[in-house]
């Protein structure tokens, strides 16, 4: 684990941090998350800086993971590439105004960076919501169906959308004259 006081990294970085770095969040992950399969280390590549604002990081993410399919529930290997920039402060900082309305400000409980924290949070919340197997992303699984229900996906029609329930099948002629 990586971790930084923000008074240790206001002391010592002059110049940026340079990150190049692989991390093993899958025991973090996996607790915040149980539904997640496997992890492999993320590798991170950046840098903090320090500025008047705060700590800004500002990094690159890549990660592997096995996640449940969101319909059969079989493993998908999926892999995340993003980019984080957020500001670092302490928890005592009132005046928000000098960052602008796009920057993502994260309040540090106790001054501690932990940059196994913020990977972790920054994968769960960039995990895919529809995970889906080679096979069902291509139209080729067949969706489940049972008596009286089937699974239709967003925005295709039922196939049996224009039969009549036969309870209601009387009604059709109620209001013929």
């Amino acid at each position: 684990m990586i971790k930084w006081t923000l008074d240790e990294l206001r002391r010592n970085c002059t110049e940026p941090l340079a990150l190049n770095e692989t991390v093993d969040i899958s025991s973090l992950i996996k607790s915040k998350n149980e539904s997640i399969i496997s992890v492999s280390p993320a590798k991170i590549n950046g840098f903090f800086a320090l500025d008047q604002l705060g700590v800004l990081g500002s990094f690159k993410i890549e990660i592997k993971m096995v996640l449940p399919s969101t319909r059969s529930l079989q493993p998908v290997a999926t892999q995340l590439n993003f980019d984080i920039n957020e500001y670092y402060v302490d928890q005592q900082t009132e005046n928000l105004a000098a960052f602008g309305k796009n920057d993502v400000v994260i309040f540090l409980a106790d001054g501690l960076l932990d940059l196994s924290e913020i990977i972790c949070d920054n994968v769960l919340a960039r995990l895919p919501l529809k995970v889906l197997t080679p096979a069902e992303n291509a139209g080729k699984a067949v969706l489940p169906t049972g008596k009286d229900w089937q699974v239709v996906e967003e925005g295709h029609a039922a196939s049996n959308q224009k039969s009549i329930d036969p309870r209601l099948a009387k009604l059709k002629n109620f209001f013929k004259d």
